[in-house]
């Protein structure tokens, strides 16, 4: 579905503004972003992109949540990052690239709000300040994930699978007055085994393993992460 009413994009303007890769922009460029940008929903399941596709459209996700991911050379998915709303994507390859280098696929019902990436890497290149967050939020994509990399560096099934909820609870969780950490979107035991690479079977066993520990619990797809101690990592 695409939004025509006008006046719906004024609040999304707002919400550019507020956000901290479309905060330093003045009302030119905004005006200049949103003349062009369409806001669509898709529902769950939905590929936006696929891997080795045109690079031609940038994206900023309003509500619901993405994950991104690559094909490695044996046809097998390989997780890179998930997307939380209030989130631009995709940074990697801004300026380079003619093809986008992951698949990024909805996980949940989402409205982004798509823009051309022509467009917006003109803006990027006339706005410094941009630019510079650009930079800081490629930075964290990568720190994010040579961290992930690192954990999951062991032959410990239930290690590897124990960082995995860790990370997705770190991408997409959100901190609760406990300080427990509830992820609001169902995560299947197959997602889980993909990010964990272990088998679905593993997967569920280890989870059992952590419940009964009282380290997560796991309700109708749902994880909450009950604590996290010095051995998490």
């Amino acid at each position: 579905m695409i939004l025509k009413n006008k006046r719906d994009y004024a609040d999304y303007a707002k919400k550019l503004r507020s956000h901290p890769e479309f905060s330093p922009l003045s009302d030119k460029y905004i005006e200049q972003l949103i003349n062009e940008m369409k806001v669509k929903t898709y529902h769950r399941g939905q590929i936006l992109f696929d891997q080795g596709d045109t690079r031609d459209r940038f994206y900023y996700l309003i509500d619901g949540v993405c994950k991104s991911f690559h094909w490695d050379k044996n046809g097998d998915e390989q997780l890179y990052l998930y997307i939380r709303p209030q989130k631009a994507f995709p940074y990697i390859g801004l300026f380079e690239d003619d093809r986008y280098a992951y698949t990024v696929e909805t996980m949940s019902e989402v409205k982004l709000a798509e823009f051309s990436m022509p467009i917006y890497e003109e803006v990027l290149r006339e706005n410094p300040e941009l630019m510079v967050n650009a930079v800081k939020e490629m930075s964290k994509i990568i720190n994010t994930s040579e961290t992930q990399l690192q954990r999951m560096v062991t032959t410990s099934a239930k290690c590897r699978v124990w960082n995995a909820i860790l990370f997705i609870g770190q991408q997409i969780g959100e901190i609760q007055e406990d300080d427990t950490i509830l992820v609001p979107y169902p995560i299947t035991l197959v997602e889980l085994s993909k990010v964990s690479g272990t088998t679905r079977e593993t997967t569920s066993q280890m989870v059992q393993q952590l419940v009964a520990e009282n380290k997560v619990q796991y309700n109708r797809k749902y994880f909450k992460i009950l604590k996290i101690d010095d051995d998490s990592y």
